[in-house]
């Protein structure tokens, strides 16, 4: 076990304790709940199978819960228009960092999304045009979500492959975020893999439940050679903060360029690292978020998340745990149901707007187009999942797709198996 993995969930004397804003105190009632589940765990026990109280679930699916990181995509959008590759790499890496910040109270587990469900959504930055942003869960067991993020006028795009894998660590449990995303900048031919960190949810025992990211995450541009490392720093039984993280932006021949200290949901520097001037970088929590757009629940498929999750989340909202509990249910015996009838068909699962091409490690958008954007496109559009240019139309974006199984989703042998039983 790591020493992270060993770090106690009380708070010593004299410590720096965390803010009320970023923490939860259970009454009793559900805290015993939790009690009665870690009595049945083992160590490093898979989480993913485990059905949890809905009290502890933050009422919204993974699948939306990935959009965060793009509340400030103006600060993206920025970035792709700078030209030195250097001060490029450190305006990716304000926006990679400027949406960690945002996070209920306590300990919270977004859904765990069921298999096929969707979610849709765009933004319009800085009255940029529209960028679209579509996800599946392509695997419910082990937990894959795919997405897809465009704006080809402003000269992007980008895939993303998240696996969370959870277990349980005695005194507190972890969801390693396995996967990575790919910024595929069109305009400037490059590409940006990035690496996302661990949260770590603390207090389960006694104490107040509090809420960690940790674990080392990298930036990197394999045409400039350029390197952005993340620490997001565990806080020590003895000493020390929470939420701090430590950065470095290397060069090619792995000399620091810059440093960045501070804590990921607050005010962050920067250091030149010949120079030593250091300079503010950003302070998300001051920033103006820029408002998602999704469509009424009436006008969404019964697939897609808000819709999927409605009564659950009015439930939980309504602090309703009965309701909330009854509704889950439901939807995780229908996916049972589902995967039983595959079962007795000799089918499985084909995701409708993803594919894959490893073996399901990683998930590539079906409809991705990657050509400079051309003016007389007009504007990027997004229909049932797909986006596409106007003046090209979907008929003509679905024809050419990359579809292997030679059809556009529900079952089908082509992709490996990904719907195993089991809870969110």
């Amino acid at each position: 076990m790591s020493d992270t993995e060993e770090k106690q969930d009380d708070v010593p004397t004299g410590e720096v304790e965390p803010s009320s804003e970023e923490t939860e105190v259970l009454d009793e009632e559900p805290r015993n709940l939790i009690l009665a589940i870690v009595s049945q765990l083992r160590m490093n026990m898979d989480l993913s199978r485990v059905p949890l109280p809905t009290f502890i679930l933050e009422p919204r699916s993974m699948l939306e819960k990935l959009t965060d990181f793009m509340t400030h995509g103006e600060l993206l959008i920025a970035a792709l228009k700078v030209q030195d590759p250097i001060d490029r790499m450190v305006a990716v890496t304000k926006w990679y960092l400027s949406g960690f910040y945002i996070r209920p109270a306590g300990v919270k587990k977004p859904y765990n999304p069921i298999l096929g469900e969707t979610f849709r959504c765009s933004w319009k930055f800085d009255e940029t045009t529209p960028t679209h942003y579509v996800s599946e869960q392509v695997s419910h067991h082990p937990p894959i979500s795919a997405l897809y993020i465009s704006n080809r006028k402003e000269g992007f795009n980008m895939t993303a492959s998240i696996h969370p894998r959870s277990k349980f660590l005695g005194t507190s449990a972890a969801s390693i975020l396995e996967g990575e995303a790919t910024l595929n900048c069109i305009d400037l031919d490059e590409q940006y893999t990035i690496t996302f960190p661990s949260v770590y949810a603390r207090g389960i025992l006694f104490g107040t439940l509090l809420m960690e990211m940790v674990g080392t995450v990298n930036i990197s541009c394999a045409k400039t050679g350029l390197k952005t490392e993340i620490e997001f720093k565990a806080k020590p039984f003895f000493g020390g903060d929470y939420d701090v993280i430590v950065g470095k932006i290397k060069n090619a021949k792995s000399e620091t360029l810059y440093t960045i200290n501070g804590k990921w949901h607050s005010a962050m520097t920067i250091t030149h690292a010949k120079s030593k001037q250091t300079s503010p970088f950003l302070d998300p929590k001051g920033s103006r978020r820029s408002p998602m757009n999704v469509r009424p629940l009436d006008q969404q498929e019964e697939t897609e998340s808000q819709r999927m999750w409605a009564a659950v989340t009015d439930a939980i909202k309504k602090r309703d745990q009965k309701i909330a509990t009854d509704e889950k249910t439901k939807l995780e015996q229908a996916q049972r149901e589902g995967v039983q009838q595959r079962k007795e068909s000799g089918a499985t699962w084909t995701p409708k707007l993803f594919y894959t091409t490893d073996g399901g490690k990683t998930w590539a958008y079906r409809y991705q187009y990657n050509a400079p954007y051309d003016p007389s496109e007009g504007e990027e559009r997004e229909q049932d999942g797909i986006v596409f240019p106007s003046n090209v139309g979907i008929k003509t974006v679905t024809d050419n797709a990359h579809n292997p199984s030679g059809m556009s989703g529900s079952s089908s042998s082509s992709n490996p198996p990904s719907d195993e039983e089991g809870d969110n």
